[in-house]
Formats: structure tokens, sequence, C-alpha cells
């Protein structure tokens, strides 16, 4: 009994010190990466940026759950924007102060941190004179939509597969921003999207009743609640601020760029742990 409690412990430890020397050969191969590196170099270098965030003072929100509103003939466009409004779950009682307040405040602690000079709309003025590199980050709008989504669970009980599916209450954020470099009059400003999604959290499962073999679906429903809205809007802020970071970051790659080829890849920097990796979805989507 010994031996084979040792013999387990030992294939335990074997399958752990491969992973960790996998982990690690990943990591040296990374730095190998001109991008990596270049990053790295970004992210060392002492820094004097400023920017100036500019905020919206709207938000706008829309109740994609037309079904609800019931039969609407006769009944004006902005007739019906305003009951599925009174019908929504959750925008009514959005806040926008509330919301734009959190957002905003995320975001310029998040630059700090990230080692940005950071001015709001009350400094416009001063950082026209600013010699060092300044940019202007512009929130040109936020839209809210309330709307469903399908969460869908199954599994094979003896010889047949159930399905269940169940509505979510779903609030998907879409941001455009855009940003520019001041004094760079031969530069448009860039024009940047992101859009994230919280929903109902459904956890269940299904259940087969032994003596009549029918089988039914129990399950909970987690519901977003403006807690959860307005601390998901200061993830956001913290996000996106970051992602203003590593577009400067991959601008800087791709200024000191020195081989025939393209990048391979977009790096991301992740603050919180000092981690760098590349990606494809953690960034702005850049709009044309």
């Amino acid at each position: 009994m010994g031996c084979w409690v040792a013999m387990t412990l030992l294939q335990t430890m074997r399958k752990f010190f491969n992973s960790i020397l996998f982990i690690s050969v990943l990591v040296l191969l990374a730095a190998c990466f001109p991008e990596y590196k270049l990053a790295r170099s970004f992210i060392k270098a002492e820094k004097d940026i400023s920017i100036l965030v500019l905020p919206t003072n709207y938000v706008f929100k829309e109740n994609l759950k037309r079904s609800e509103a019931g039969d609407t003939s006769g009944m004006t466009g902005a007739q019906v924007d305003s009951l599925l409004m009174a019908k929504s779950i959750l925008l009514k009682d959005i806040s926008d102060s509330i919301f734009l307040e959190t957002f905003i405040n995320s975001m310029m602690i998040e630059f700090e941190k990230l080692g940005f000079k950071v001015y709001n709309q009350s400094y416009a003025d001063s950082i026209l004179f600013i010699k060092s590199p300044a940019y202007i980050l512009n929130i040109g709008q936020i839209l809210i939509e309330e709307h469903y989504n399908k969460y869908k669970d199954q599994e094979e009980i003896g010889d047949y597969e159930y399905f269940k599916t169940i509505d979510q209450n779903a609030l998907t954020f879409n941001f455009w921003f855009e940003l520019g470099e001041l004094n760079d009059e031969q530069q448009d400003p860039k024009l940047f999207f992101a859009s994230e999604t919280i929903n109902d959290l459904v956890t269940g499962y299904f259940l087969e009743n032994p003596f009549t073999g029918n089988v039914k679906y129990k399950y909970n429903v987690s519901e977003i609640d403006l807690d959860l809205v307005y601390k998901y809007c200061a993830i956001l802020g913290e996000r996106y601020a970051g992602y203003t970071y590593d577009y400067l970051m991959n601008k800087y790659i791709q200024e000191n760029w020195d081989l025939y080829r393209e990048p391979y890849f977009y790096m991301h920097y992740k603050r919180y742990n000092k981690s760098l990796d590349s990606t494809e979805e953690e960034r702005f989507i850049e709009m044309e």
C-alpha cells in the first residue's frame, strides 16, 4: 500500500513539474519574439504621457424585447420606445449620472496607475501647452441594450437526450471612443468600439424520477441587478483604460519595428499581475 501511494505521489509530482517546465518553455519562447521585447521596453520606460478624458453627457438606452410591447398598431415610434422603456427590467432605473461618474472615475484611476498624467475636462486648456506626448480620449457615445440571451442545457439520460432552453435577462454595453494625439495634425483621430454583455446566471440540472422515469429540469436563476450594473461599469472603466494603454504600446511596437515582416501579435498588458500576452479579443475594435 505504501509503495502504491509513493508511486502515485511520484507520478503526480512528475506531471506537476512537467507542467511547470512546459509553461516555462512557453514564457521563454514568448520572450524571444520581438513584439514581446518591444512591449516590455514600452512598459519599463519612464513615461511622460498625458491624457485628457472627455466624457459624454448622456447614456442611450434601448429595450430590444419588442414582443413585450404587445399590440403597438397606431402608436408612434417614440410611443413604442417609451412603452418598452417602462417595461424594461433594469434600463428604466439606471442613472446616467451614477453610470458615467462610476465609469469615468474608474478609468482615470486606472490611467494614473498605468503611469499617465490624467486630466478631466476642467483642465482642457492646460493640456494644450504640454510639450510631451499628450492624447485626448473622447467618449463619443454609450448605448445600453436590454435583451434576452438563450441559456441552453442538455444531458443524455438512458436512451434519450434532453434539452432545456431558458431566457436570460441580459444587458449589452456598447462604447464608442475617439483617441487623438495633441499637436499631431497629420494623423486623424482613431475611432474605437467596444462591447460587453452581462446576463442572469442560470444553474440547473436534469432530474429523473426513479419510479416513473419522468425527467424534469431543476434550476435557479441569479438575476442581474443595479448593484451589479454599477460594479461592472467600474470594471469596464478600468478595462478600457487598459485597452487604451495597449493601443499606445502596440503603436510603439509599430514605430520601432525594424523587421521585414509585420508584427504577428497584438500585445495585451495586465497591470494587476504584470503579465504580458498576445490577444485577439481583449482589445478595442478599430473602426474605419
